[in-house]
């Protein structure tokens, strides 16, 4: 027993010395915290925050209720070791502390965060001018982050160069996520082998789904779109055709390995839509928030739905992932008393002069306190929460700003978007890991009686990979 001991108490020793000689390490001045060129812009300077800027981070967004953080300071730099790998994800918020974490969510201004400006002095995110639409969706190293913008100039299993930011140089700018556990698209393909997934929700939501299609095809694992996947989607069709929207899924694409996966554009909840959801893939991963103004309707939304999608869930094979509310930041209108960051509440004075604000919008969490009520009930096991507001919250600089002349002509003279991203490769693999782990949590690593392909189009060989 001493012997045992005393091999411990060298072990946690030998451990506290690499932590100290690591951190040492990283906060060295060195050639890393170098601005990486942009590929041909050749713009470069010192990276004035890289740790110190990270370390605030942490702080500022460290919380004592435990609801929606995900990572600290403390643990930055050994990050790969998967003790702490299983700590990181343990933070996560998990069904039964739900309740207690909804008390803890900040809804009024006196407890709501004033961001700083964190990313290091060499970084160009502002919002003007208006983003040059014509040469690719830029402003800075702000690029639109939607397929169009991205596909060309981050997608490619080979590397891309232009007059764009670097993906390098994205990763070292965007200090709000770039310690944070990141996922390659390879772990959610290999979770889903065989098995069909429906991203459904917002614009916002889009932005994700594009995402996963540029990894999809940046990791070499996507297949031509298969006639089998056309007369899937074919047939479920008028499922999507029953209610009033009348959206069926697009955006199809497939894996290697069968995986198949689509999107679907749905801003509030509508019965028939679920009902579709349901008749339409093994996997949904879905979120509403930002369209319900109350929330008792949205509550009452919420408990229908999930519902049905418990059904779904409970079965083996099969998985249901709610996504939380993300944070916008738009400029209020101290005349009306509005101090939150939504579009809703936004200062219409500032549509012409856009710039977001600094604040938190602390508002949005109504929408997700409400989410965690309806999900700390118990009536709905199954159906698992995915993070994704803290990661927003601090990104008031990451925002598409001053958007007018957009070729699709949504406000073409008054544009000013507080609410979509510009593109982060970490921003979106640190979700994409939220993902995974909550995709783990559910019945989806079973194995399924029948998969969505085979009960719709009743060919055992549908449900194979690489089936045609």
């Amino acid at each position: 027993m001493a012997s045992t001991k005393s091999r411990n108490a060298i072990v946690l020793a030998s451990a506290a010395l690499l932590l100290v000689v690591l951190v040492r390490i990283l906060s060295t001045p060195s050639s890393r915290q170098l601005a990486p060129h942009n590929n041909e812009r050749g713009t470069s300077g010192v990276a004035s925050s890289s740790v110190a800027g990270v370390t605030a981070f942490a702080r500022i967004n460290s919380s004592s209720d435990g609801s929606l953080h995900t990572a600290s300071a403390k643990w930055k730099v050994v990050t790969e070791l998967p003790a702490v790998k299983q700590q990181l994800a343990e933070t996560q918020p998990l069904i039964p502390q739900l309740a207690s974490s909804a008390a803890g969510l900040c809804t009024r201004l006196d407890c709501a965060t004033k961001h700083d400006a964190l990313e290091p002095s060499w970084v160009e995110l502002s919002f003007q001018p208006r983003i040059n639409w014509k040469a690719g969706g830029l402003r800075g190293d702000c690029v639109a982050g939607e397929l169009e913008y991205i596909w060309p100039k981050y997608c490619s299993p080979t590397p891309s160069f232009g007059s764009w930011p670097s993906e390098e140089r994205l990763r070292q700018a965007d200090v709000h996520s770039n310690l944070l556990p990141q996922a390659s698209m390879s772990e959610l393909v290999d979770l889903l082998k065989g098995r069909t997934l429906l991203i459904m929700g917002d614009s916002v939501m889009e932005q994700f789904y594009n995402t996963l299609q540029c990894l999809l095809r940046k990791e070499r694992l996507d297949v031509v779109h298969s006639m089998a996947h056309e007369k899937f989607m074919q047939a479920t069709k008028p499922l999507w055709q029953m209610g009033k929207r009348k959206k069926p899924p697009k955006l199809p694409m497939e894996a290697t390995n069968g995986m198949r996966m689509m999107y679907a554009r749905v801003t509030t909840m509508h019965p028939d839509e679920v009902d579709a959801a349901v008749g339409s893939a093994d996997a949904v991963v879905l979120n509403w928030g930002l369209h319900y103004q109350k929330m008792e309707e949205y509550t009452e939304h919420l408990q229908h739905a999930f519902t049905v999608l418990e059904r779904l869930a409970s079965q083996a094979g099969k998985a249901v992932v709610f996504q939380e509310t993300g944070a916008q930041h738009f400029k209020s209108s101290d005349r009306r008393g509005y101090t939150t960051g939504e579009w809703e509440f936004r200062d219409k004075a500032t549509d012409a002069q856009c710039a977001c604000q600094r604040t938190e919008d602390f508002n949005v969490n109504t929408r997700n306190r409400a989410l965690y009520n309806v999900l700390s009930s118990g009536d709905y096991p199954h159906v698992q929460l995915l993070p994704f507001y803290n990661l927003t919250r601090p990104r008031w600089r990451w925002h598409f700003g001053n958007c007018t002349h957009r070729p699709n002509g949504w406000n073409y003279h008054t544009c000013c978007d507080c609410t979509h991203f510009c593109y982060s490769p970490t921003m979106w693999g640190a979700h994409l890991h939220n993902l995974v782990q909550a995709l783990r949590r559910t019945a989806v690593t079973e194995t399924p009686t029948k998969t969505v392909r085979v009960a719709v189009m009743g060919d055992p060989a549908g449900s194979e990979p690489n089936a045609v």
